[in-house]
């Protein structure tokens, strides 16, 4: 079976926890390619540093970095039959439109949509099952945005207003559930099976 599943939603709502166990459990790989690493490609210790103004990029380099965010993520994904990843490309236009809305044009919207389109689930991760924790291993932290609540949820109402313009009617996207982590496995495990109900 064909599994191209995307986890969105804001920091904290379990996307990266979730997604590393469905790369276990179903032995479908995990996208490595996110905005830490893009960041770190193109010189930066941290994604946030990207809207810096230095003497060469006076306005940053948010535009530069998002259409290599985007562009890489895709290259992955098309390079492989199945995978699950914890950030769609929604979620990358959504943080874009927050930071520099400027640097959306066009192209980068098309791909945006493109790229979404090839995702055969996405389960949206709410606000209100916030469940970031200090030591959770696969985050990075130090991010200023990161313990800031209103960011957030500003970032949760942008992207909900992404989903509802630009969500394929072929891709099967749904919303995760509260409860607690055992609860949202066996949850994902019914959606991929196609055992479990839309939630709007």
């Amino acid at each position: 079976m064909v599994v191209r599943l995307a986890f969105c939603g804001a920091s904290g709502t379990g996307k990266t926890t979730l997604a590393r166990w469905v790369e276990k459990q179903f032995g479908i790989p995990f996208n490595p390619v996110g905005s830490r690493s893009v960041a770190n490609a193109l010189g930066f210790d941290n994604p946030y540093d990207v809207d810096l103004p230095t003497k060469d990029h006076p306005k940053g380099r948010r535009a530069e970095f998002q259409r290599k965010l985007v562009a890489d993520k895709r290259a992955w994904e098309d390079a492989h039959e199945s995978f699950v990843v914890d950030r769609t490309t929604l979620d990358n236009l959504a943080y874009t439109m927050l930071h520099d809305v400027y640097a959306v044009d066009q192209e980068l919207l098309e791909s945006i949509v493109e790229g979404l389109a090839r995702y055969t689930h996405v389960v949206f991760c709410p606000l209100d099952i916030f469940c970031h924790i200090g030591d959770d291993p696969h985050r990075v932290g130090g991010g200023k945005y990161e313990g800031n609540r209103t960011y957030h949820e500003l970032y949760d109402l942008v992207l909900r207003a992404l989903i509802d313009q630009h969500r394929p009617v072929t891709v099967p996207m749904t919303r995760l559930l509260s409860g607690d982590l055992e609860g949202r496995k066996a949850w994902v495990k019914r959606f991929i099976n196609g055992q479990e109900s839309m939630v709007e």
